[in-house]
């Protein structure tokens, strides 16, 4: 399997208001090579269910923007924490949510942001950022 160079993934947290712990966890990164947002996301289920694991991809930052809005709670707190991963399988449809979380290590992290509260431009402003800092790979 190839691994494409280093990656800026961006992770965000949902804090549940009632104290639960951690409700939604979104891992975004932008896929050079296909020219689209690469979304792998959990939704905790506290009702002792297997949570909601999903991907998905999406071409436009804004229409990205909308979807984070739709399924993480604007009035709850929020962590931002910004990875960088260098061992990312080749083609996008190979890095899954248990990839990320296997992986997920402080020595990939850049920076990370605990109890912010919600903003769209904050969101948009970091979606761009994912799409335009990028490494070249063949």
């Amino acid at each position: 399997m190839d691994f494409i160079p280093d990656c800026l993934v961006l992770k965000i947290e949902e804090h549940c208001s009632e104290g639960k712990g951690i409700d939604t966890t979104l891992y975004v990164l932008y896929d050079k090579k296909e020219h689209n947002y690469v979304l792998r996301g959990k939704r905790q289920n506290f009702l002792d269910k297997s949570p909601c694991v999903y991907s998905f991809i999406c071409d436009h930052t804004k229409v990205l923007a909308d979807f984070i809005s739709f399924v993480v709670d604007k009035e709850n707190h929020w962590s931002y924490t910004l990875y960088n991963y260098d061992n990312l399988p080749y083609e996008s449809y190979d890095i899954t949510y248990d990839f990320f979380k296997k992986y997920e290590s402080q020595e990939y992290e850049l920076a990370g942001y605990d109890n912010v509260k919600y903003t769209r431009k904050e969101i948009i402003r970091n979606l761009r950022m994912l799409r335009k800092v990028y490494n070249i790979f063949h």
